[in-house]
């Protein structure tokens, strides 16, 4: 659960949000839409705790939360590493009660949900920006997380990978992971829950939005 009670935020100079709120429910698929600069990131940042807010209160409730950034790149492109090792590193610390065969078995069903298989003894700087961050999405499923919070991770997909992306989320919705999903696409968020728009310093509903006359935002 999330909950934004008149959280005001801003840069120096800069106001990003405005005595706004915001609530999301355990399980839930929330999208966030927005104009880019209009606060996406920020917002996200202060859900994850990285920001605090100028003014107002945000109460995060989550067991565990995992973060797909919007950048494709995985760090240093030499680092020596392939597929199935990138994807392992995100049991380590999370489930130390796991046998050997048992993370194997994670391993293999986040690789097949994401269609990696082929690709796990690929190196990791051999991938296309598409398959890099379908990489990120399984090391940051595999741990089970009670919330994934996803910012704008199609940048750069190819659209089987994409395609892959939105499956993905589908499934984990029926599973009872939350999904926070930043997208600059609206046919992203068909089977979301609910839908919000960032823009003007404010947390705005799909309906709210709609009576702005913002015909571009349609579903």
């Amino acid at each position: 659960m999330i909950d934004f009670s008149d959280v005001t935020f801003s840069f120096p100079d800069t106001p990003v949000l405005k005595e706004t709120s915001f609530h999301m429910d355990d399980g839930e698929f929330v999208g966030i839409l927005g104009p880019n600069g209009g606060g996406k990131s920020t917002f996200l940042r202060l859900c994850l705790g990285l920001l605090k807010p100028v003014k107002g209160k945000i109460e995060v409730k989550e067991k565990s939360i995992s973060y797909v950034a919007q950048t494709t790149s995985m760090g240093d492109g030499t680092f020596p590493a392939t597929v199935y090792e990138i994807i392992s590193l995100g049991l380590v610390g999370v489930k130390p009660s796991l046998k050997r065969e048992e993370k194997k078995k994670k391993i293999q069903e986040v690789m097949e949900m994401f269609d990696l298989v082929p690709l796990k003894n690929r190196l990791i700087n051999e991938l296309s920006g598409g398959q890099a961050q379908r990489v990120k999405l399984a090391k940051a499923l595999i741990s089970s997380p009670s919330l994934l919070v996803l910012d704008e991770p199609d940048a750069g997909m190819d659209e089987e990978s994409h395609e892959a992306l939105i499956e993905a989320i589908s499934n984990m919705k029926k599973m009872g992971v939350g999904v926070l999903f930043v997208s600059h696409h609206p046919h992203d968020l068909e089977e979301a829950d609910k839908v919000f728009f960032i823009e003007d310093g404010k947390i705005l509903t799909y309906e709210e939005e709609k009576k702005r006359g913002h015909h571009h935002v349609d579903l």
